[in-house]
């Protein structure tokens, strides 16, 4: 009888115990990076959700608007907007100045990064003889010029939010871009990035070179 109640189960052996916990760990293990990809995921997907709108999908996509726009060495095609204040504004009534075409809007982060550079190369252009018009597109007049004027803008600032009035002859899925049209209407370079103050002035001088050759030219065939 005492024999009886002195007996006691054996602990488990060792090995058990182990091969336990370490079927445990392995559980940890696998669980953690399927955790970690699950979050990765969510964070992806936000992140697509807000840019798409904030219009990060139209920015960047050079390779698509190079192939939808007018070519360099074509007339520039025709259009009329309005500015900010509801004045109607038509591009074929600037022919006989070399003109700098902008497509933009304060939404874009690339378009807000170089209004300083591009504001600072309208004012070395200006006095040379070229015109800038800068489109706003897919935001209201208001806000277009609530943002030009802040930013000190001197150039023409044109609104076209829905794209109506320029969406058929120039439509743009890349922002910003830029189109140099010389004197004579034709484009002479078009820029589908953002640019800085040095490189928007040597785009320039592609339009500004013609409008001030044209005449010499003409001048010598009538002498």
């Amino acid at each position: 009888m005492a024999e009886f109640e002195n007996t006691v189960p054996a602990p488990a052996p060792a090995a058990s115990r182990r091969g336990s916990g370490e079927r445990g760990g392995e559980t940890r293990q696998i669980n953690s990076p399927i955790l970690g990809l699950l979050v990765a995921a969510v964070i992806i997907v936000t992140a697509l959700a807000i840019g798409a709108q904030s219009g990060w999908e139209s920015i960047g996509t050079g390779g698509i608007n190079q192939s939808l726009l007018p070519k360099v060495g074509d007339v520039a095609p025709d259009f009329q907007t309005e500015d900010v204040f509801g004045n109607p504004v038509r591009l074929s009534q600037f022919r006989g100045q070399p003109v700098w075409l902008m497509f933009w809007g304060s939404w874009c982060p690339p378009c807000r990064a170089e209004f300083p550079d591009i504001q600072a190369a309208y004012s070395q252009l200006e006095p040379q003889g070229l015109r800038m018009l800068g489109v706003s597109l897919r935001e209201s007049p208001l806000d277009a010029a609530a943002y030009a004027g802040a930013n000190g803008a001197t150039f023409l600032v044109l609104s076209d939010p829905d794209e109506r009035d320029t969406g058929s002859a120039y439509p743009i899925f890349n922002f910003p871009t830029h189109i140099f049209i010389d004197r004579d209407g034709i484009i002479r370079s078009i820029v589908l990035e953002d640019m800085d103050t040095e490189q928007a002035v040597a785009e320039a001088a592609s339009v500004l070179a013609a409008s001030v050759s044209r005449p010499a030219i003409e001048a010598e065939s009538a002498g």
